[in-house]
């Protein structure tokens, strides 16, 4: 860092790029623009934070590897001076109370939700504003100001309540179902890099939890929904694309340390909406392949009157989180340790120089040279490239979707790579008033480039942290220190990634073609629909490699897997009569802490 003067954004990445630090800040309230005086360049990052921003209205904050910027408070003034509780009741336009609304302050995560009787009380700062918000009614945003009271009447939302989702061979209103089925839909703004339609719902619907094996790409997903319905059974729902159950088998053939997910296979970006049923008699038509749940995926069609064609680009990187998280001995502490404990094993078992069972205490041969790190030597930052094309459109009895998607992925550890194409039409015709035809088809390919995981002896994380840290992963002349022996304790990981070649190849095809009857209150669905995926698993070590015996070593599976669906559903649809009964609310329960609605409705 040159003495004198400089923009904080230069200050921010010459620190970032000599350091392992990582900066954080609101770029509304610290600006990058502003030239700050520099007079101790060579001092610690906290010296040279606490020069250059000595005078400004500028603040800052270390928490482990992440310096937080931020705005000075004003001097005399304290966080509590500048907060008020405010009270009130939250109705419905019926006059009754909403129990249970959500009760926010906007911009922050401070917030309550209504008691039994509908009434709130919350601290917030002064000039806030406060959101309301509960399932099928509008959400309301208001300001506090002068006020200490504020009483809400809250609005249905009958586009929210009336809004369609998918159920097993039908659909149904939102409104009917809304405990017994979670919908979500991605869009541009909540979209995720992550390569499972599963993942995709992690914390964004609730009942069900998502998490994945591990950090390497394409790992598989493990969802259950309403918690864990077997204790040593799989807890995995049934997935249903556009109508057709899949199976979600381990994509991975031969043993690399964890199961990899066939779904990852699909393209994220076609997807319309997904559903996901989570009790017994949304998914009864599964019958015990339900158990654990149906997450049912719809994908995108084309929209009547309308044509669009969607161009997306989009780029990222991901990094080992947190990676100095975890302080490692150095050398010297690590012969220090290592020895005090040969010692006292020597000693207590009167073992002495020359004598059988001595334990020869270490030393660190490379005296004097920086410590290895090999965790840095594994990892690297990964690069991810996604381009997505799509033409739709329609008319009163045509409509169609063309889908084209390229996904490059790379891992962050070396080696560790995924390759993904995809394409995709679907197209339905109105032949005549009474029948319809339609076509639906995706060609899928992934190429998974893997490294081992976590339940095998050549786990590439394990072998890296393991190490001591004197050891090195070169020779002079080049060659690999070898694990196992006085050279390494453990194998080599760069010697494991190196000398192997191991991938996974991933076809899958998604088929349905469908012809629809229709007379009056009557109609006939007749499909066809397939699932056909081909597995090519190819491992090869080759001599040099720990597990390569010397000579080499190369495996090779393939699986085929036809999933053939016929369907012949016929619906008789009507409407005969409305039914809406309305009780006083005390004979619907006497007691006021048993009431959950004056109002009963069927139909």
């Amino acid at each position: 860092m040159n003495k004198g003067i400089a923009t904080l954004a230069e200050i921010i990445r010459q620190i970032e790029k000599q350091t392992d630090y990582l900066f954080i800040y609101n770029e509304r309230e610290v600006s990058l623009k502003r030239k700050v005086a520099i007079s101790t360049p060579n001092g610690t990052v906290a010296s040279l934070l606490m020069d250059a921003l000595k005078g400004t209205e500028f603040s800052y904050t270390m928490e482990g590897k992440h310096i937080i910027l931020t705005k000075k408070q004003v001097e005399g003034r304290t966080p509590t001076q500048h907060k008020k509780r405010i009270t009130g009741l939250v109705k419905e336009t019926s006059g009754e109370v909403v129990v249970g609304c959500n009760v926010t302050v906007k911009g922050t995560t401070i917030g309550t939700i209504t008691d039994i009787n509908g009434k709130y009380s919350l601290e917030v700062p002064e000039h806030a504003t406060l959101v309301f918000s509960f399932l099928g009614y509008k959400s309301m945003e208001y300001p506090v100001k002068a006020q200490q009271n504020i009483n809400i009447t809250l609005s249905e939302d009958s586009k929210a309540l009336n809004e369609v989702v998918v159920v097993g061979y039908g659909t149904q209103r939102k409104a009917l179902v809304t405990n017994a089925i979670s919908s979500f839909k991605p869009t541009e703004s909540n979209m995720r890099p992550v390569l499972s339609p599963s993942e995709l719902l992690q914390g964004r619907v609730a009942g069900v939890t998502v998490s994945t094996g591990s950090g390497n790409l394409g790992s598989s997903e493990r969802m259950s929904i309403r918690g864990a319905a077997s204790l040593s059974a799989s807890n995995e729902p049934l997935y249903v694309v556009d109508g057709i159950p899949i199976l979600n088998s381990n994509a991975s053939l031969f043993n690399m340390g964890e199961n990899l997910s066939s779904m990852a296979v699909l393209n994220l970006t076609d997807i319309e909406s997904i559903e996901v049923l989570k009790d017994a008699a949304s998914a009864a038509i599964y019958g015990s392949r339900a158990t654990n749940g149906v997450v049912v995926i719809t994908t995108k069609s084309g929209k009547e009157g309308r044509s669009d064609i969607r161009l997306n680009v989009s780029t990222g990187i991901s990094k080992f989180a947190n990676k100095g998280r975890i302080k490692y001995a150095d050398s010297d502490l690590y012969v220090e340790t290592y020895n005090d404990g040969v010692e006292r094993y020597n000693r207590q078992n009167g073992y002495t120089v020359g004598t059988s069972g001595y334990v020869v205490p270490i030393s660190n041969p490379f005296q004097g040279m920086p410590d290895t790190d090999w965790l840095d030597l594994i990892t690297q930052v990964g690069h991810s490239y996604n381009v997505d094309l799509s033409f739709s459109g329609g008319s009163k009895k045509t409509k169609f979707y063309v889908g084209a998607n390229y996904n490059y992925q790379e891992g962050i550890i070396k080696t560790n790579d995924i390759t993904k194409i995809n394409l995709k039409a679907k197209i339905s015709h109105e032949m005549t008033s009474w029948l319809e035809v339609g076509a639906n088809v995706s060609g899928n390919y992934l190429k998974n480039n893997r490294v081992p995981g976590a339940n095998i002896g050549s786990t590439i994380v394990a072998r890296a942290v393991e190490q001591r840290p004197f050891d090195r992963p070169y020779k002079p002349n080049d060659d690999y220190y070898l694990g196992g022996t006085d050279e390494l304790t453990r194998h080599n990981p760069l010697q494991i990634l190196n000398e192997e070649v191991s991938y996974i190849d991933t076809y899958r095809y998604l088929g349905t073609f469908n012809a629809d009857l229709k007379y009056k209150k009557f109609s006939l669905k007749n499909s066809v629909s397939t699932d056909i995926g081909y597995t090519y698993d190819y491992v090869y070590y080759n001599e040099n490699h720990p597990y390569g015996a010397g000579g080499g070593r190369i495996v090779e599976y393939n699986r085929l897997v036809k999933n053939i669906l016929i369907e012949n559903i016929f619906n008789y649809n009507d409407k005969f009569v409305d039914i809406q009964l309305h009780f006083p609310a005390s004979d619907v329960a006497e007691d006021p802490d048993e009431r959950t609605s004056p109002v009963c409705s069927g139909g």
